[in-house]
């Protein structure tokens, strides 16, 4: 059975982009057709919350990492407030389970406590965790900014985050890294955020945290 933990440290927010198709022309002559109005998309219900530390939310959209946890639980990440949360920030992001019956279950919450959780530039991340059945929960953070990738050294090598903006606020990218590519966190450094161009980005508060 895994073990429920909570720490603090920061967060702040991302978007996502869209695009549009252009539609073909109709000859001069023909009658334009009748359009008929745009059917509402069906509102997904929202995730119901299960923290033992109080945590409320989820803020903005629940995201999928695509890891799991032993038991075949998938492992997410998703906006929170509450208690947890450090009072210089407005919000935390949490790591937990999407359970069945659309449950979510917070297990670990980071959140910024020096200066603003919404300065460009990464905020303490949680390192990745061993949990009591031995098996691995992924390290994740957050970034202010829109970063093309973000990378850390592992000794002779460089590890990729995966990564994906926050809906509820257009300026925050999460990352996270998959254990599978991991083989000692703590051989990590030169955490570094870069754009399409391979230009590094501003570092923010770098501050890895384990427990």
């Amino acid at each position: 059975m895994r073990s429920k933990r909570t720490w603090c440290v920061a967060v702040a927010v991302a978007l996502l982009a869209a695009g549009c198709a252009r539609s073909g022309e109709r000859p001069s002559w023909q009658p334009a057709a009748a359009s008929a109005p745009a059917s509402p998309a069906a509102a997904k219900p929202k995730p119901k919350l299960e923290s033992a530390n109080g945590m409320k939310g989820p803020l903005g959209d629940v995201i999928e990492t695509g890891l799991k946890d032993a038991s075949g639980d998938p492992y997410v990440i998703f906006g929170v407030t509450g208690p947890m949360v450090n009072d210089s920030s407005d919000f935390g992001f949490a790591i937990g389970t999407r359970m069945p019956g659309n449950v979510i279950i917070e297990d670990l919450t980071i959140s910024e406590y020096k200066g603003s959780a919404i300065a460009p530039g990464f905020h303490p991340m949680a390192g990745q965790q061993t949990l009591s059945d031995d098996s691995q929960q992924p390290a994740f953070g957050y970034y202010v900014g829109a970063p093309a990738k973000i990378t850390v050294r592992e000794l002779d090598r460089v590890v990729g985050a995966q990564l994906a903006r926050w809906s509820h606020n257009p300026a925050i990218t999460i990352f996270w890294f998959d254990p599978a590519d991991v083989r000692d966190d703590s051989d990590w450094t030169d955490l570094g955020a870069y754009d399409g161009a391979g230009n590094r980005l501003p570092e923010g508060h770098i501050e890895r945290q384990t427990l």
